[in-house]
């Protein structure tokens, strides 16, 4: 398992917050559920690893996870195309990565530094950071490991760190 993690602020302040796991197909769109939905699938899950007859079918409006005490399907609910076959333990721990991650950076003090950090990073050289050649608004730097990607256009790169930041939209 190898996690990728990341931070996006989309144009009107919109935060994405995910954990990827890079050895599994589609599971970025897992860090779009909410905590409650997160925290009720670890517990599910834990119980079916303890249960040799357990399953459980969970997942996202993406893909659907059919989950016994070993081993996790996982279709493409768009496409109805399996994509791939993998452990349930290695989900519940990409569940627990994405928990945490998230707990962590849904406390705005902590998301608000982290992006306050790539905010001035970028804005010093913006050149720099741009995520695409071509691209005057898509910029992107990793902090403290956490890949941080922000939509900023020229007036964004004019505004003081703290009034950036105060635009934010923080309610999760």
């Amino acid at each position: 398992m190898s996690y990728s993690k990341a931070i996006v602020v989309q144009y009107r302040r919109n935060i994405n917050i995910g954990v990827v796991d890079t050895t599994i197909s589609n599971s970025h769109s897992l860090s779009d559920l909410d905590l409650g939905s997160i925290n009720q699938i670890i517990g599910t899950l834990t119980e079916v690893i303890s249960n040799p007859n357990g399953a459980f079918i969970w997942g996202s409006e993406q893909i659907v996870i059919d989950s016994d005490s070993i081993n996790s399907k996982i279709t493409d609910e768009i496409n109805g195309v399996t994509l791939s076959n993998t452990s349930t333990i290695s989900l519940l721990n990409l569940m627990v990565e994405i928990k945490n991650f998230k707990e962590q950076y849904q406390i705005p003090s902590n998301l608000k530094n982290i992006i306050g950090q790539a905010f001035e990073t970028i804005k010093s050289n913006p050149h720099n950071y741009k995520r695409w050649p071509t691209s005057d608004t898509d910029f992107s730097t990793t902090i403290d490991n956490v890949y941080v990607s922000l939509v900023l256009t020229s007036d964004d790169l004019n505004l003081p760190k703290n009034e950036y930041l105060n635009q934010l939209k923080t309610n999760f």
